[in-house]
């Protein structure tokens, strides 16, 4: 979920990089009695795995499934309300947008569907071709991203097309820039263009291949590379703000606490990021199981998923705190609630918990 990082001013001429640091800390040892866990209120079952990101509004959960299905679930009984099938393979989760549910299909189908909030009853289908990354809502325009490499603008209350840019392939939804703008990360570029024409006002080469969602910051976005990095680039200009080095790729979101941010890479070690101008990257712990779900922070403590199925809550040193078993792998983030927080397993398992 987040990590934390502190934030001052930016200084674009300042790029902070270099090897990663050493001596991490111990991890402390993993016991179930570390911490007080949350308490299970319920478990349900909704399909196969789910994907992109559960949404919360008001009392239920929406969701998709890797078995072609959107759902919607009772918040407060995990009781399934409805679920409908889609015609094609759903990548990146749903958007819900007031009384519609909108999930975007890749393979065989490639369509963009509209769904009742309440009863799942499609209210309109539009065709765009395979799409697997999430959609957005910017300045009144759907953005879908194809994986042709279309940049598609459409009106949110009935499919029509607007506009469509041939970019290139991305992996991760557009984010709102400013004035009416969006910004788009294709798989060597990045460009920022008008949501309601589409034209393109700047792009300029990407500082590495990023492939989990922006971390949205003041004045910057934040997120990891494959290429083992930690980067910032300025919303407006797109370039570089500064960039860290880490251990090796990070290949999910980083998450803020205040001024402080938290990265995991891929052979699972947690880095803390503090600087202003020129930020450095303090490795907090060295894991020893693969972190598989983006990093969240939630009442002070960073929630790590891991492959084998384990939510596990550390402390900002590193110790931990608590553990919960979920089913193998988690691969979605948990979702924080007034009183506790959500979680999916990577069978289709949802769980509330109440702390």
């Amino acid at each position: 979920m987040s990590l934390v990082l502190l934030l001052g001013t930016v200084n674009a001429a300042c790029i902070g990089s270099g090897s990663p640091p050493a001596g991490p800390a111990p991890l402390a040892a993993e016991s179930p009695g570390a911490g007080t866990a949350p308490s299970q209120v319920w478990q349900a079952k909704t399909g196969r795995r789910l994907t992109g990101s559960l949404v919360v509004v008001d009392s239920t959960i929406y969701g998709a499934g890797a078995d072609r299905k959107v759902y919607a679930v009772d918040l407060a009984t995990g009781r399934r309300r409805w679920a409908s099938r889609l015609g094609g393979i759903i990548g990146g989760g749903v958007l819900v947008l007031g009384d519609t549910v909108l999930a975007a299909t890749s393979r065989p189908e490639g369509r963009i569907t509209a769904l009742s909030a309440r009863t799942g009853r499609r209210l309109w289908r539009a065709r765009t071709g395979p799409v697997s990354a999430p959609l957005s809502l910017i300045a009144g325009t759907l953005v879908a991203l194809t994986q042709r490499g279309d940049v598609i603008g459409m009106d949110p209350g009935s499919g029509r097309v607007r506009w469509r840019r041939k970019l290139g392939p991305a992996r991760i939804p557009a984010v709102a820039a400013d004035s009416g703008s969006m910004i788009v990360a294709t798989v060597d570029s990045l460009f920022r263009l008008g949501a309601k024409d589409g034209r393109v006002a700047v792009r300029v080469r990407s500082p590495g291949a990023v492939v989990s969602r922006w971390l949205d910051r003041p004045r910057i976005l934040v997120a990891g590379t494959t290429d083992s990095l930690v980067v910032a680039v300025d919303r407006a200009t797109l370039l570089p703000a500064w960039q860290v080095r880490l251990d090796a790729p990070v290949l999910s979101s980083p998450a803020a606490a205040g001024d402080t941010l938290f990265a995991v890479t891929r052979r699972g070690t947690l880095y803390r990021i503090v600087g202003g101008a020129a930020p450095v990257a303090e490795r907090v712990v060295e894991l020893d199981w693969p972190v598989t779900a983006p990093v969240t922070v939630l009442d002070g403590l960073v929630l790590l998923g891991g492959a084998d199925g384990t939510l596990r809550a550390l402390h900002p040193d590193g110790r931990e705190a608590w553990r919960l078993q979920l089913r193998w792998p988690i691969e979605l983030g948990p979702h924080p609630l007034a009183d506790g927080l959500l979680a999916a397993g990577g069978d289709g398992d949802l769980h509330r918990y109440r702390q």
